[in-house]
């Protein structure tokens, strides 16, 4: 008989020891999210990273449940082409959700900002009545493939102070622990109680992001998280399901913890430039283009370069040339009016091409 899962309207107390297996992870995320912001050489590069994870992310989570919209489909309906699905306008509607929280927007947590996010998600994607209310009536969690019954979440008369209880846990313990820990209970608490009829499953992947940044880790909207969980998925439901009874939370929160440090470690591994500098044998070249990688990629003048390290106007000639030659720069004007800036579309084809 599936179980029903306990009653915590009066309060969110999770056991949770945590070990090296948890914590070393935990505290290796908080290193990655700070080299991660040091990489971020430009505004440029930034949203660049942020369009790759907020497409990738938003493809991921539908994929985890068995809808498929593909990634170049996703990328041009970002660029302004007509959904022609709900699944389509969902991807879409949850992309740009992602982009705003990689622009600081602050989320509110709050029973009644969480239904305002589902009906923003979700408006034209799900049924009506369904959107951006707290179930009507009980839903289940069932096997994935046979549709057998998995568990029973709260009951529609508790979700309201359950998930109250949820977010007052959050508001009293976010300093407590360190973020990856934080939002993995709450992601498994959130998805135990299944407050809406629909979208729990995307709404709470995309909650993780947001937990994250708002717990002080800057560059969470820049990792690949629900990637990871897609590629591990057989694990994600395994170790999730673990925690139904309220009882245990080791493993899923030893899971959690791994699969955002994995993510972190991608998006550092994509936001480092300097194999593309060190390509340069020249010393002037490769400080002239680590300046021009910090810039926010519009046109600049020979003379507006610093030169700090005082090189000769032969040897920035010469370096402006050679990145000219390799194809980062193009250039307008002659002579004295001559400008230059990174060749458009050129980060994002680099990035392309490596990942």
């Amino acid at each position: 008989m599936p179980s029903l899962k306990p009653d915590t309207s009066a309060g969110f107390h999770p056991r949770l020891g945590v070990g090296d297996d948890i914590g070393r992870p935990a505290v290796s995320c908080l290193r990655l999210d700070g080299v991660l912001e040091t990489r971020l050489l430009s505004p440029k590069i930034h949203e660049i990273l942020l369009g790759m994870s907020r497409v990738r992310n938003a493809v991921s989570s539908f994929r985890i449940e068995g809808e498929t919209v593909e990634l170049n489909r996703a990328r041009e309906l970002l660029e302004g082409r007509k959904p022609a699905t709900p699944s389509e306008l969902g991807v879409l509607k949850l992309a740009k959700e992602y982009t705003t929280l990689g622009r600081a927007r602050a989320l509110e947590l709050t029973v009644e900002g969480l239904c305002a996010l589902h009906k923003r998600l979700f408006e034209d994607v799900l049924q009506s009545e369904w959107v951006g209310v707290l179930k009507p009536r009980q839903n289940y969690i069932v096997n994935t493939g046979s549709d057998s019954l998995r568990f029973t979440p709260t009951p529609p008369e508790r979700t309201a102070g359950e998930l109250d209880a949820l977010l007052r846990w959050y508001r009293d313990n976010r300093y407590g622990l360190l973020p990856p820990i934080t939002a993995s209970l709450f992601f498994a608490e959130f998805q135990a109680i299944h407050p809406f009829m629909d979208g729990n499953g995307r709404i709470g992947r995309f909650l993780n992001i947001a937990l994250l940044t708002d717990l002080g880790c800057r560059r969470a909207p820049l990792i690949p998280l629900d990637t990871r969980f897609f590629r591990t998925s057989d694990h994600y439901y395994d170790f999730l399901g673990s925690t139904n009874s309220g009882e245990s939370y080791s493993l899923w929160t030893r899971y959690f913890v791994g699969e955002v440090e994995t993510a972190y470690k991608t998006a550092a591994k994509q936001a480092n430039l300097g194999p593309l500098v060190s390509r340069f044998s020249r010393e002037s070249t490769r400080t002239l283009l680590r300046w021009i990688l910090s810039g926010d990629g519009g046109w600049f003048s020979r003379g507006e370069y610093p030169n700090p390290v005082k090189y000769s106007q032969p040897a920035l000639w010469s370096a402006l040339n050679e990145l000219l030659k390799a194809g980062l720069l193009e250039a307008q004007g002659e002579k004295r009016g001559r400008r230059y800036r990174l060749r458009s579309n050129f980060l994002a084809d680099v990035y392309s091409r490596r990942f």
